[in-house]
Formats: structure tokens, C-alpha cells, sequence
């Protein structure tokens, strides 16, 4: 009873970190697996470093609403190191897919310092992306999580890391004006830099990974018939 006294106002002092405190909580990981065309398991599982597992069911789902479990800090510190390994400050905003309709995994990892890096795919991934989603996946399906609440409450948006953005030299067919052609580029917030040489039909231009990653606007770029092609502007080296 006197132990329950000094702690009636803090309940994580006996039952361990809680949903309601989350905001204050370290996020480390943050992971949604979106909709499909059929009856795909919708849900964001949110990891601390402090061994708290919030997990938020949307669709299709056993655990609608909010959920809460704590689990060894031990696991949490192992999982953040495959996390450190991978290379999330350099994957793209999204790697792309070739089925349309499976899921999106979408994974936000914030690193010690607090900054957040962002990425998501569909069927392929690399590896250490792949196993990640299995440990997460794993994680999320864990016995004995706790019901918070019937709904979804709102949590705080950690800020993400933008990515610099990238160049593209672009060739582009006779006739086709670049200073009007680049317009219809405008949602993807690509940017017409320079001409490579004034009696060229070479330019360069920037994009923006943050909206959308490079590899899959050079798919786009590919396939517009006004481009006769495409390709990122990296250094060259001696060979």
C-alpha cells in the first residue's frame, strides 16, 4: 500500500513505460504496412528506446485501435543496431515495385541524435530491409499487448531528414523547348538548371528525392517521348 501511494501518479514506475506518456518517450522506429487490393493487415507499430511497443491497428486487423507492450530494452538496443547497419540515410524515399497491389511498408528510423530517415517499398527491398520488415512484422504480432483505447490517438510527427537534392543530364528530341517541357514536371519538383553547351540538346536538371526517388523518375523520364534519354549526373574517374 505505501508503495502504491508514492506511485498513484506514475504508473510507469511499477507497470513500465506507457502509451499516454509516448510523446515523451525516444521514438526510434516507426513502422506502417498500408493497404492492398484485398484484406491486407493495415496497422503502424512504433518502437522506443525504452522498450515501449505502441501499436495502432487501422484495417483488417485482431487489434483495432491503440495497443501498448513493453518488452526488454535488451531487444530494442539489438534491433537499433541492425537499423545502424543498414544504410538509411542513403535509400531512396521509396524503391519501386513491380506489383501494384501488394502492401506498402513504410519504415522511419530516427537515429541517436534524434534525426529521422524515411523509406518504403513494396516487393523489393534490399536484404537488411527485408529482414528488418520480418523483425518488425514479428514484433507487431507478439502476444499479450494491452488495449489503450478503441481509436487511434494522434501522436507527435518526428521531422524526417530531407535528402539533397539530385542531378539529371537529360537529352532531349529536336524541337522540344526545355523551359516549357519541364513544366509538366512541376508535382514532382524537378528544376531546370542549365544547358550542358549552348548548341546542345543535353540539360541538366535537379529532382527532388524527398517527393520522389530518383530511379523511378529516370523510369518516367525514359518513357516520355520527348526524351531521348536519361541519366543521373554522377563524377566520372579515371578507369
Amino acid at each position: 500500500m505505501i508503495l502504491l501511494s508514492f506511485t498513484a501518479c506514475d504508473p510507469s514506475a511499477i507497470l513500465g513505460p506507457q502509451a499516454g506518456n509516448a510523446d515523451k518517450y525516444n521514438l526510434r522506429v516507426s513502422y506502417h504496412r498500408g493497404s492492398c487490393y484485398g484484406r491486407c493487415e493495415v496497422y503502424t507499430l512504433n518502437l522506443y528506446d525504452n522498450g515501449l511497443l505502441l501499436f495502432q491497428g487501422e484495417r483488417f486487423t485482431d487489434r483495432p485501435g491503440t495497443w501498448q507492450k513493453n518488452i526488454d530494452r535488451r531487444k530494442i538496443v539489438a534491433l537499433l543496431d541492425s537499423f545502424q547497419r543498414a544504410d538509411f540515410p542513403n535509400y531512396p524515399r521509396s524503391f519501386r515495385g513491380e506489383i501494384p497491389d501488394a502492401p506498402t511498408v513504410t519504415m522511419t528510423y530516427y537515429d541517436a541524435a534524434g534525426t529521422g530517415y524515411e523509406t518504403s517499398f513494396k516487393d523489393f527491398a534490399p536484404k537488411e530491409l527485408q529482414d528488418l520488415d520480418a523483425s518488425l512484422a514479428r514484433l507487431a504480432h507478439l502476444p499479450d499487448y494491452r488495449q489503450v483505447s478503441d481509436t487511434i490517438r494522434g501522436l507527435i510527427r518526428r521531422p524526417v531528414a530531407s535528402q539533397e537534392r539530385q542531378e539529371i543530364i537529360v537529352q532531349l528530341a529536336d524541337g522540344v523547348t526545355a523551359e516549357a517541357w519541364i513544366i509538366a514536371y512541376g508535382k514532382q519538383n524537378v528544376a531546370l538548371k542549365n544547358r550542358i553547351s549552348p548548341n546542345s540538346a543535353y540539360y541538366l536538371i535537379t529532382a527532388d528525392p524527398n517527393v520522389m526517388a530518383a530511379e523511378e523518375l529516370l523510369d518516367f523520364l525514359r518513357k516520355d517521348p520527348s526524351v531521348l534519354s536519361a541519366q543521373l549526373n554522377r563524377e566520372v574517374g579515371p578507369r
